[in-house]
């Protein structure tokens, strides 16, 4: 079962003080009992999960191959018809205090067993705590952001971190594209942009390519023209975006419109969304990101995840769409190895699936090879791509 509501709680206190306010109603919340399992049975055969990404707003550029992924993996899963899966989606559109609201009523309310989401790194420093105060097993499928896993040990990710691959990219501008002079324009009141220009910063200054101008940009902005008048004046001729996606876009095409035509671009997450490439254009022609998953890796569950996921939707999918889809198998693994009994609490299913999910420390997945490290974090392989053609692939 699949139910998306795009509706939202009206609440807009302050969330560290609602965050206080709740906790209390949280782990009330958790002393439930779940719905009984069929007659007969000594496991639940329902698991309800929630889901909350930003499905408008300024980051909803990102959601579409998620929410695809999360179809594609529920309709396959469901039709193996041991353990259903019952999944609630919700939007947060691109915000903390709506990502709060819906953690809230996901815990209180519908008293999930897990949640997926949301989106961004700010989100899930603002909502995060919540679950894990509450003891509510999160998996995140889009946050690269570091630290997040940190929260605590509700927390997990398929998400891998950005700083990790980010030195593969800057190995290539240097072989391929002859980088010598970087700028590096970011997005300084956003955690995810933050982490990300600080590892190209460390990999640029260990590569031994010069940082001639750092610039910076708040979310939201639309008009980059007094920071890439300043990079122009520098002359580099590699330009390194840390930006959200819509920001990254109007970089770019401002950039290019500035006479900024030989640089060459190089980015973190945002560059491998497939909405951010389209929507640059030519701009982003040759423009350079590492992923930790790409479209032609060919190992045969990723094959058949191309495949099956062009069939379904037209259009090919992303690294976003990739790691969410391995979460579900990954959560839906975890479920049936938990036991989850029809007379346990949902304080008690909550504890087992937890459990359940931090006993996994490999997986073999559309990502490859997937392991696991201490803190929940996942380590992959990873490709360097490009942009060509207006669609990405491997740099060679």
């Amino acid at each position: 079962m699949y139910s998306c509501n795009t509706s939202m709680p009206g609440s807009k206190h302050r969330h560290l003080r609602r965050i206080g306010r709740a906790v209390l109603s949280l782990l009330l919340a958790g002393a439930a009992a779940l719905p009984a399992a069929a007659q007969g049975s000594d496991t639940i055969t329902t698991a309800k999960l929630g889901a909350v990404y930003a499905l408008s707003g300024p980051v909803a550029i990102y959601s579409a191959t998620i929410k695809n992924a999360l179809d594609m993996a529920l309709s396959e899963l469901n039709a193996q018809g041991d353990l259903k899966i019952d999944l609630m989606l919700e939007d947060d559109r691109s915000t903390k205090d709506d990502a709060i609201n819906v953690y809230q009523k996901f815990i209180q309310r519908d008293n999930v067993l897990l949640i997926f989401g949301p989106l961004i790194g700010g989100q899930v420093f603002a909502a995060g705590p919540l679950a894990q105060r509450a003891k509510v097993p999160v998996m995140l499928t889009s946050v690269a952001t570091p630290g997040v896993t940190g929260i605590g040990d509700y927390i997990f990710r398929t998400s891998v971190e950005s700083a990790t691959i980010i030195p593969a990219t800057v190995k290539v501008a240097k072989e391929q594209l002859k980088s010598v002079r970087a700028a590096q324009i970011y997005t300084n009141d956003d955690q995810f942009s933050v982490g990300e220009f600080k590892a190209y910063q460390a990999a640029l200054k260990a590569a031994g390519i010069q940082i001639v101008d750092v610039e910076t940009l708040r979310t939201g902005d639309v008009d980059f023209s007094a920071q890439l008048t300043k990079i122009k004046a520098v002359n580099p001729d590699t330009l390194v975006i840390s930006s959200q996606g819509q920001e990254a876009v109007g970089i770019m095409t401002q950039a290019r419109k500035l006479g900024l035509d030989k640089v060459r671009f190089i980015g973190g997450n945002a560059f491998n969304a497939v909405g951010v490439v389209k929507d640059a254009g030519a701009a982003m022609e040759g423009a350079l990101s590492a992923t930790p998953w790409f479209l032609s890796m060919d190992h045969p569950k990723n094959v058949e995840f191309v495949k099956k996921y062009r069939e379904k939707y037209k259009s090919d999918p992303d690294w976003l769409a990739a790691q969410t889809y391995d979460a579900m198998y990954i959560v839906k693994q975890a479920l049936l190895a938990a036991k989850i009994g029809k007379g346990d609490s949902v304080a008690v299913a909550r504890s087992k699936l937890r459990d359940s999910l931090a006993a996994i420390k490999t997986y073999d997945g559309v990502l490859g090879h997937i392991e696991f490290d201490e803190k929940r974090d996942p380590h992959v392989a990873g490709a360097v791509i490009k942009v060509q053609g207006g669609k990405h692939v491997i740099a060679r």
